[in-house]
């Protein structure tokens, strides 16, 4: 078996993206796993928007706060809140969990769900993560939500810390969740190549922005230095990385933000070279 290390320019796409292939040789060497960009082929890009940062850290995310990431596969439903909810199809993708702590291991996931209106519809496979959703056909006249069992009122589920992902059907007129959040599963590793971010006009504030990674059966670290924004002068800013940041298999990556008043309404993205586990 080739490693990342035989014939540094095997192959001409890497003549013009060096930090790629000194990305895989990386990998190869911090964590012993073969990977390979070209047999993956594909490419991600992960966007959110939280309407409301505060004075304290939290996800950029439609849903606000910060995730409470599941250990097992515990997120088995969706719902919507309104009653006219009752024929559209739902496009949900996330990663099942086997093992624990730091043999914990994600597989890919994806499905799709009818809602049922109010009442609580079952997710096909339950999931321990949920990256993104999205009308599939149909439209949304309310807001649509996969959480963990719970009771609901008027298709709202009651507890904050089991909702997993939201799209704002009737709050925003959205048609697909805004999550700048993702977790890679035991087969791939990301190489996240940049990264947006943008505070809104609407309100004069500043905001700060950070990059964090958690490793199976770690904390969450930043990933990179602190975006600092603000409304009455630098509003957006679109940051390439060189050389890239890697981020393992098996771990979350998230976008958080932090505002100099309440109610401060912010973007962000990064976007990433997946990379396969080939050997």
């Amino acid at each position: 078996m080739s490693t990342p290390l035989d014939d540094f320019t095997r192959r001409e796409t890497y003549v013009e993206h060096p930090f790629l292939r000194l990305a895989e040789i990386e990998i190869y060497k911090t964590f012993g796993d073969v990977v390979s960009t070209e047999q993956k082929g594909k490419t991600l890009l992960k966007f959110g928007r939280n309407a409301s940062v505060g004075t304290s850290y939290e996800t950029v995310w439609g849903y606000g706060g910060d995730e409470t990431h599941c250990t097992t596969n515990a997120i088995d439903y969706v719902s919507s809140s309104s009653a006219s909810d009752t024929a559209t199809v739902m496009y949900v993708e996330g990663h099942t969990v086997s093992g624990t702590g730091a043999d914990s291991q994600f597989t890919f996931v994806s499905q799709v769900v009818t809602l049922t209106g109010q009442t609580k519809a079952a997710l096909t496979t339950p999931l321990a993560r949920v990256n993104r959703a999205y009308v599939l056909s149909g439209t949304l006249a309310g807001d649509f939500y996969v959480f963990e069992d719970d009771t609901l009122t008027a298709g709202v589920p009651n507890t904050a810390a089991k909702v997993h992902i939201s799209v704002g059907g009737a709050t925003s007129g959205e048609t697909q969740s805004f999550k700048a959040a993702t977790t890679f599963s035991n087969t791939d590793y990301a190489i996240v190549t940049g990264v947006y971010a943008a505070v809104d006009k609407k309100t004069s504030a500043s905001a700060d922005f950070v990059i964090e990674v958690r490793q199976a059966g770690g904390a969450f670290r930043p990933a990179g230095g602190r975006i600092s924004l603000q409304s009455g002068a630098l509003t957006t800013i679109q940051i390439k990385f060189e050389p890239y940041v890697i981020i393992p298999k098996n771990a979350d990556i998230r976008i958080r933000a932090i505002a100099s008043t309440t109610g401060v309404e912010v973007d962000a993205s990064f976007q990433a070279v997946l990379a396969k586990v080939v050997g």
